[in-house]
C-alpha cells in the first residue's frame, strides 16, 4: 500500500505536466479555427 502512496503524486505531476501544454494546445487549435467555421 505504501508503494502506491508514493507513486501517486508523481503520477498526477506526469499527467499535469503532459496534460496543460495538451489542453492548451486544443484551446488554440479550436479558438484558431472558429472564424472558419462562422463563428
Amino acid at each position: 500500500m505504501t508503494e502506491t502512496q508514493n507513486q501517486t503524486p508523481r503520477l498526477v505531476i506526469s499527467w499535469l505536466v503532459v496534460g496543460i501544454p495538451i489542453v492548451y494546445a486544443l484551446y488554440q487549435t479550436i479558438k484558431s479555427i472558429l472564424p472558419l467555421f462562422g463563428g
